[in-house]
């Protein structure tokens, strides 16, 4: 393994941990009517593609004004800000910030100072788009806020994960037809789903782009079920837009909510 990876591995675990301590918190974000978001659109997958062969792993923007924000977690950080002033700074160790699980960077530059805080705070951008986390830069007495993405979040999905809460709910293997949790095996590269929903085996495909998502399950088998949770379980699935990975757990929301918790099978 490369310095480069090491490094990236241990920065990403920190900040994970820190960021993901509020997973089981409400969100909320205004505007409830907004169409659901999707995956992010071929322009943004381009430009993200581009950022992750700079090396980029997160990226944040925002506007009124314009304003975008680069963390390579291996080397620096970069701003860009108003009138095209591009501010270059190392990594500092990440810091708890805030009562909702977030993280703080500070740190000194040759101009004053730069601090950013990342939290897990559902986000839109002036088209509507979700994204996971909320962001605000101060840099040289100015304050920019806008939205966050983890750029090599997807990598992160490949696994099983068995279902631990549903709607704010815990669950129990014995509520099941088959006295096992459903669960969600996932591989991003095939862009293939299986799984199990309680009561039926499912299978389908799923889409990432970032920290975006979109399931597409369908059922592999046709038994007849004696309660609603596989249809609630399976619409909820098929309406997630948004998720975290972090500490073993899976985190999906829609809407701003959060709607579901998967822990990493053992």
């Amino acid at each position: 393994m490369t310095q480069r990876h090491m490094t990236t591995r241990v920065f990403f675990y920190l900040l994970c941990l820190l960021i993901l301590a509020g997973s089981c918190r409400r969100e909320s974000i205004p505007d409830r009517a907004a169409k659901t978001a999707r995956p992010a659109s071929s322009t943004s997958t381009s430009l993200w593609d581009e950022k992750r062969k700079q090396g980029i792993d997160f990226t944040a923007f925002g506007s009124t004004p314009a304003w975008s924000l680069d963390v390579d977690f291996a080397k620096n950080i970069r701003l860009k800000a108003q009138g095209n002033n591009v501010l270059t700074t190392s990594l500092p160790e990440p810091k708890p910030y805030g009562k909702n699980g977030g993280v703080l960077l500070d740190t000194k530059t040759g101009t004053g100072r730069l601090r950013i805080t990342i939290e897990p705070a559902v986000c839109k951008d002036e088209n509507g788009r979700e994204y996971a986390y909320s962001v605000v830069v101060e840099a040289n007495k100015k304050r920019y806020t806008g939205c966050g993405a983890f750029l090599r979040a997807e990598n992160r999905l490949n696994d099983t994960w068995v279902l631990e809460s549903f709607k704010g709910q815990r669950l129990r293997p014995e509520l099941f037809s088959e006295r096992q949790l459903p669960y969600l095996a996932i591989n991003v590269k095939d862009s293939r789903l299986e799984g199990y929903a309680g009561c039926n085996h499912i299978r389908g495909k799923v889409q990432t782009e970032a920290d975006q998502v979109q399931f597409e399950p369908v059922p592999a088998t046709r038994k007849a079920c004696t309660s609603t949770f596989e249809s609630d379980f399976l619409n909820a699935l098929r309406s997630a837009t948004l998720y975290r990975v972090g500490k073993n757990r899976l985190t999906l929301l829609s809407n701003g909510q959060y709607v579901m918790t998967f822990r990493k099978k053992n």
